[in-house]
């Protein structure tokens, strides 16, 4: 009886030791899983220009399911998105963790790649539909010939600087495997919820520049203005715009800061 006892001890304990310990897995999502359409390129197609654009400046193909860029919501790595509602649900700000510490597990590949592409979409997709350059200190009548001749681009010539790739997949599932504090749990619990997505990569442009062909020539004040240079700064400080004189009917803007263009958003569940 005593050693049909401890048979049996051991065999329970052999039971739960080996038994597989559950972990954080992502998948990227289909767009028929999420609400894509907000997140389409207007008006174009982005595996045709700015893919491209990526591809041969980064050397490896990156398959995003969403466009980032232009829009007034800014959505950064780990984001926790309802699919449908694209409400924000969690953000990583809740994992307890520094600035710096969540970027040492980033995984980050950057690459300046300066070469000119030709977009076949219109200027304001990149820029937002809504945007408007209003430069202080000039007259409206300027500030509108500027916008109207963005406005009325076509296919623009595009030149970017540095591409910034960022991946936190791997970081969030070691965070989250051994995730202790209720806030993580908090935040872990959201994550392997069904009807919520998360945001694991991203692609950015540190510096863009865009040659904006009008269909007419610019007026005499217009050209006086852009030869001075003029330049502004995003209202939230994020970037700043400067406008530059190639032509009578072709400016050049440049817009420096960091800006996402492309993302990956992927379900999570227990594997």
């Amino acid at each position: 009886m005593k050693k049909a006892t401890i048979s049996l001890f051991i065999a329970i304990c052999f039971c739960n030791c080996s038994e597989k310990i559950k972990t954080v897995s992502f998948t990227p999502l289909n767009q028929a899983e999420f609400n894509a359409k907000a997140f389409e390129v207007p008006g174009g197609n982005i595996s045709d220009s700015l893919k491209r654009a990526h591809d041969s400046c980064m050397g490896f193909s990156f398959d995003a399911n969403a466009f980032l860029a232009g829009r007034k919501d800014s959505f950064f790595i780990g984001t926790i998105l309802n699919r449908q509602s694209l409400m924000i649900v969690n953000t990583i700000n809740n994992l307890g963790l520094t600035q710096e510490q969540l970027f040492s597990r980033f995984n980050v590949i950057t690459n300046p790649c300066y070469e000119k592409r030709i977009l076949h979409f219109p200027l304001k997709s990149v820029l937002g539909e809504n945007s408007v350059l209003r430069f202080p200190n000039i007259d409206e009548a300027l500030n509108k010939e500027i916008n109207d001749a963005i406005s009325a681009s076509g296919d623009a010539e595009m030149q970017t600087g540095s591409w910034v790739y960022l991946d936190m997949q791997d970081a969030l599932k070691q965070i989250l495997d051994t995730a202790k504090s209720a806030k993580c749990l908090q935040y872990k619990k959201h994550l392997l919820d069904t009807s919520n997505m998360v945001l694991t990569a991203a692609e950015s442009i540190t510096d863009i520049s865009f040659i904006v062909t009008a269909e007419k020539d610019f007026s005499e004040p217009l050209q006086a203005l852009l030869k001075s240079k003029p330049s502004i700064v995003n209202a939230d400080s994020r970037f700043s715009t400067r406008l530059f004189y190639i032509n009578t009917n072709k400016l050049q803007i440049t817009l420096n800061g960091f800006f996402p263009v492309v993302g990956e958003f992927m379900k999570a569940e227990l594997k």
